[in-house]
């Protein structure tokens, strides 16, 4: 499981989100929504199925509604963007909240390993505390991940996890599903 995480963080997350995830809360900092509305929308194209799009789009939406329910004053900047992604909702409450780049890119990276240990903990035979032990081994590749998110240029931008993409696209046709993602 280890693996699969790692695999998933540095050769898609780290490739993909992350670099964007500093694009958009660069221009939201500068205020240019036209940046933001891009690279909103190319973090949707890098989606390789309908299943990925909608879980972006769902959570942004909801992580959308819960900016608004933090500070009414916060609609001038959502309708800015159309259908949000994760990355481009984050980035805003880390704006808001004045936290610096280098901070909101590994609380961010933290989150999603958390959350593939909490679904792959509902899928599998693993328990709590080896979920804790994975989490705590994935600190140095988070770490790692960052790092060299800062450093990828637009063109390199992107993600080569086929595997995945096979795996969302058998799984949004499956008869019976956990859940969505």
């Amino acid at each position: 499981m280890q693996a699969w995480i790692e695999q998933g963080l540095t050769t898609g997350f780290g490739q993909l989100d992350l670099p964007v995830y500093m694009r958009v809360y660069d221009a939201w900092k500068q205020s240019d929504y036209k940046s933001v509305q891009y690279w909103n929308d190319t973090l949707l194209a890098f989606r390789e199925t309908k299943e990925l799009y909608l879980e972006d789009t769902q959570v942004g939406s909801a992580y959308q509604q819960w900016h608004l329910g933090i500070d009414a004053e916060r609609q001038t900047q959502l309708d800015e963007v159309t259908q949000p992604t994760v990355v481009t909702m984050n980035s805003l409450a880390a704006i808001y909240d004045d936290i610096a780049i280098d901070d909101a890119l590994l609380g961010f990276t933290w989150a999603w390993c958390e959350n593939q240990i909490a679904c792959a903990s509902k899928a599998m035979p693993m328990g709590q505390t080896q979920g804790q032990q994975i989490l705590k081994a994935l600190i140095p590749p988070m770490v790692q991940v960052c790092e060299k998110a800062q450093s990828i240029k637009d063109d390199e931008i992107g993600t080569g996890l086929f595997s995945l993409a096979m795996a969302s696209s058998l799984h949004e046709h499956q008869y019976s599903r956990l859940f969505r993602s």
